[in-house]
């Protein structure tokens, strides 16, 4: 019995010191290779210019995949910020059927499905008058993940 008890203890003190010192410093908590200092900067980002070219100026880019809302091809200097008096995208594009011009809106967007689904509005739906929710400058920056689609296939 006594030479139990003192194994145990052996063990207690061997395992003492390694028991209470933690990750240490130079360690992050999740035992990565890395030290936290480093673990929690993030990396200057990147700088990518906005075209700057009035509205019919410059090439619109095909869309990212089939079904991505189009870039907006065009500076915004002067056109935002887009409020409930004024919206300058829709003086252009607010334009239901339109067959010259600039592109207007697709016909889902003078349809509100929250307050009447089935009635096709003369203007743009308030649903969809925060035209910058999905619509975005297009830019120099490159793709942030590569993708197989060409953005070219029909919508069925």
């Amino acid at each position: 019995m006594k030479w139990a008890l003192a194994f145990v203890a052996a063990l207690t003190l061997l395992a003492a010191p390694v028991a209470g010192q933690g990750p240490g410093p130079s360690r992050s908590p999740d035992r990565r290779d890395t030290a936290v200092a480093s673990a929690d900067q993030a990396p200057a980002p990147e700088h990518f210019e906005h075209g700057d070219k009035r509205p019919g100026q410059s090439e619109r880019l095909p869309r990212a995949w089939e079904g991505a809302p189009p870039v907006i091809p065009h500076s915004l200097r002067g056109l935002t910020p887009i409020t409930a008096k004024n919206n300058a995208c829709a003086r252009c594009h607010g334009r239901a059927g339109a067959t010259s011009g600039p592109p207007p809106a697709p016909p889902s967007h003078f349809v509100d499905l929250r307050e009447a689904p089935g009635v096709v509005r003369p203007q743009i739906a308030a649903s969809r008058y925060n035209c910058t929710a999905c619509h975005v400058p297009q830019t120099n920056a490159p793709p942030l993940r590569r993708h197989s689609s060409d953005g070219s296939r029909a919508r069925r």
